[in-house]
């Protein structure tokens, strides 16, 4: 069971990775979108340099959190946050910056792997909140 587990984290996140890198590239070929490359956290807010360990414990915490979990409509939203996650160290460790080119009226600019990060962490919020609510 847990190998299975193991094997559909990585046939997930590779997918995601390859996913993210392609259409960045893509992107980036066209020129017929808005690129920013983003230096600093969200909303292009400086990261300070201690904050790389933090993110690395922090990671860690959310795949405990997801080996502990029992079914996949359980695992799944911790899947995205650490498919977005993992997607946008690997996008800042090899390019130096985040390469945003999602544009909406009324949002900054965002990629692909911030839309799973948002969709993972509302799952998780609001799976928790009924959780509550029912205890």
């Amino acid at each position: 069971m847990r190998l299975r587990k193991v094997f559909y984290l990585a046939l997930f996140v590779v997918f995601f990775l390859w996913l993210h890198f392609w259409l960045r590239s893509w992107i980036i070929e066209t020129e017929s979108y808005t690129v920013i490359c983003n230096h600093g956290w969200s909303l292009n807010i400086p990261l300070p340099k201690w904050f790389a360990p933090v993110i690395f414990g922090v990671s860690l915490l959310l795949i405990r959190q997801w080996w502990k979990e029992t079914s996949l409509s359980l695992e799944w939203p911790w899947l995205l946050i650490i498919s977005g996650g993992g997607s946008n160290f690997l996008e800042r460790t090899r390019f130096g910056c985040i390469t945003d080119y999602i544009t909406l009226p009324f949002l900054p600019v965002f990629n692909i792997a911030d839309v799973l990060l948002t969709i993972g962490t509302l799952c998780i919020i609001i799976r928790w909140s009924r959780n509550t609510i029912k205890n």
